[in-house]
């Protein structure tokens, strides 16, 4: 059976994987096609309010790769939901003490969905905008509509919303690992991924994941860190008031759940990829952040300096560098506690490009063999996808995640 796996995120790709065989038999990125850098299907929105209702993006990958129509189709992507808080009143825009009154409630605990139905009702000065529609359908269903229309006879496609899963599925099977029949600890950082426990937090994305992954079995999801900065970073950076000093930053415990023995974490810290994002804009490297690997090279040429004699971007990069180090090893060391008999370890998502950091692990934790997933970016996430069916439908369960392509 050939299944084609398509990311409809940044880093949009395609591939094609034969179950019978096992063998991923190509993978192509939209960018290499279109000749430009960064390429990501955007939903067009026209003058008037609404959206197009027709797609305006095919994928060029498909007709110029010579892509034939497949047996299933699953779609991958990084979650396009969201949950956001408008300011609705030009009231809190003028009064100093009610913009300090809505932050200090703001951080004083997570912004789970009640409390911010809570917050709504409390200050009314909010509305709460749940995910982007269009005539009815949500942009991930249209953009993926839109795919799946480029082949002839596809009736259905599949879709789940999962992000770090996917990950962790490219990187092992494409890992010696797999072919060793040796179990792995799948070790997933990125910038942000999966909104998974949307009905109570929708405003956590995913940020860092730990899975025990064993030959011939589904992944075991077994700590996630999810964080809501993005969500923090929207209201303040576009809807709140500028002179409001500080963070809006829950900066208390991480709330901890444990929901059938899989450890979920909630933070409003930004993840050790984001920062990286961040940085590059800070620094002008890029207009939208997207410039995390200058970052990491700059690093390599900066000395990290406590008096700030050598107060520059080379040397801001580095001690951003040392800093992610120490953030990421412990991440690592939790993946090793939990998983005590395994000593190989799988590092994957787009922080895995951090090929500084990837080798300095080895010293770290020499008692470990590391492999670093050859695909870490969200392009990888499309033969992850295939992976995930697959192995769903070893037990019946794809069925719960089709999408009619009407």
């Amino acid at each position: 059976m050939k299944i084609i796996g398509i990311n409809s995120s940044h880093d949009t790709s395609l591939c094609q994987y034969d179950t019978e065989t096992g063998v991923l038999d190509f993978m192509h990125e939209e960018e290499r096609f279109r000749r430009e850098k960064y390429w990501t299907p955007l939903a067009m929105q026209p003058e008037d309010e609404g959206y197009e209702t027709t797609f305006p993006d095919q994928l060029q990958c498909i007709h110029k790769g010579g892509v034939k129509t497949p047996d299933k189709l699953v779609m991958a992507s990084f979650d396009r939901r969201n949950i956001q808080l408008h300011i609705n009143n030009q009231n809190l825009m003028e009064n100093r003490m009610l913009s300090i009154e809505v932050a200090d409630y703001i951080r004083s605990e997570p912004m789970t969905n009640q409390r911010c139905e809570d917050f709504c009702e409390k200050f009314g000065e909010f509305g709460i905008v749940d995910g982007i529609g269009f005539g009815g359908e949500h942009v991930e269903e249209y953009i993926h509509d839109g795919f799946a229309g480029q082949f002839e006879g596809i009736d259905d496609y599949y879709f789940w919303f999962e992000h770090h899963l996917y990950h962790a599925y490219c990187g092992y099977h494409l890992s010696p690992y797999i072919e060793q029949q040796e179990d792995a600890i799948a070790i997933v950082m990125d910038g942000g991924g999966a909104r998974l426990n949307y009905d109570t937090m929708a405003g956590y994305q995913e940020i860092e994941s730990i899975y025990r992954m064993t030959p011939n079995q589904p992944a075991k999801r077994q700590w996630v860190l999810s964080s809501n900065h993005r969500f923090l970073g929207d209201l303040k950076g576009s809807n709140f008031p500028n002179q409001q000093e500080g963070t809006l930053d829950y900066m208390g415990e991480n709330l901890v759940e444990d929901v059938d023995g899989v450890i979920y974490e909630y933070t409003s810290r930004a993840s050790n990829g984001m920062d990286f994002s961040n940085m590059s804009h800070a620094l002008g490297c890029d207009d939208q952040g997207r410039a995390a690997g200058k970052v990491m090279g700059m690093a390599s040429y900066g000395i990290v300096d406590k008096d700030y004699k050598r107060f520059n971007k080379f040397s801001i990069s580095q001690e951003l560098e040392l800093n992610a180090f120490e953030e990421t090893c412990k991440t690592i060391q939790k993946g090793i506690d939990m998983n005590p008999d395994c000593k190989n370890i799988l590092l994957s998502g787009g922080y895995a490009l951090n090929c500084t950091n990837n080798y300095k692990y080895l010293s770290r934790f020499p008692e470990h063999q590391f492999y670093v997933d050859p695909i870490p970016h969200d392009g990888g996430t499309s033969f992850g996808a295939c992976i995930h069916l697959e192995y769903l439908m070893k037990t019946g369960e794809e069925t719960d995640a089709t999408n009619e392509n009407t």
